[in-house]
């Protein structure tokens, strides 16, 4: 798995920081070339006009020109999908469209509910008075899972453009936001036992 965020890091460069966890986020311009390289149509040879500005025929004069309505392939199947996919018909491409969609949204809907958990644990890590080297660990998690879910939410048409990779980057999002749920849990706990570890230890009076 890639790691996004090391480009910025040798950039030294954020583009704001998270008003309740503090972590020093990246905001994704438009990925949508770098969406699409080593992706399976990329492999194949089909450029981005294969799909998005195909031949089409004119209706009255029967001119064939090329398309420059820069829409989703969903639009003119004839002239995209079923020109490569020769098994499929109008009704195969738009399931497979659609349900490849429907699958990632899936998959983001769930790494931002993990991104979530962790914005909130950092509230209950501040109220517990965690350590601030504690945070700076838990931040580095949230700064890695908030790249990997922001890359497909800027990106037009990501879940297509390279579903595989989005697959992955998602899950590891989901990691990353567990894992740092997890470093301030564990601090969280040790912070409420160190209480009672030392009114056990307390001399008596």
């Amino acid at each position: 798995m890639w790691e996004i965020t090391k480009h910025y890091d040798d950039l030294k460069f954020r583009d704001f920081r998270h008003a309740l966890t503090g972590a020093l986020l990246w905001k994704a311009q438009h990925p949508d070339v770098e969406t699409f390289w080593n992706s399976k149509h990329d492999k194949a040879g089909v450029g981005c006009h294969d799909c998005h500005m195909p031949k089409v025929t004119d209706a009255k004069t029967k001119k064939i020109y090329t398309s420059h309505w820069q829409t989703s392939p969903r639009n003119y199947l004839k002239e995209t999908c079923l020109r490569c996919h020769n098994g499929w018909d109008e009704t195969k491409a738009r399931y497979v469209i659609d349900s490849t969609n429907a699958h990632i949204q899936g998959k983001t809907r769930k790494a931002e509910f993990w991104l979530v958990q962790l914005v909130d644990k950092f509230g209950e890590a501040n109220t517990a008075g965690v350590d601030e080297a504690v945070l700076k660990d838990a931040r580095r998690k949230h700064d890695e899972a908030h790249a990997h879910w922001e890359w497909w939410t800027a990106a037009n048409g990501a879940a297509f453009h390279n579903t595989d990779q989005a697959k992955d980057s998602l899950n590891r999002s989901m990691v990353l936001a567990q894992e740092g749920i997890k470093i301030l849990d564990d601090a969280i706990k040790a912070r409420r036992s160190a209480p009672a570890k030392a009114a056990l230890v307390a001399p008596a009076r």
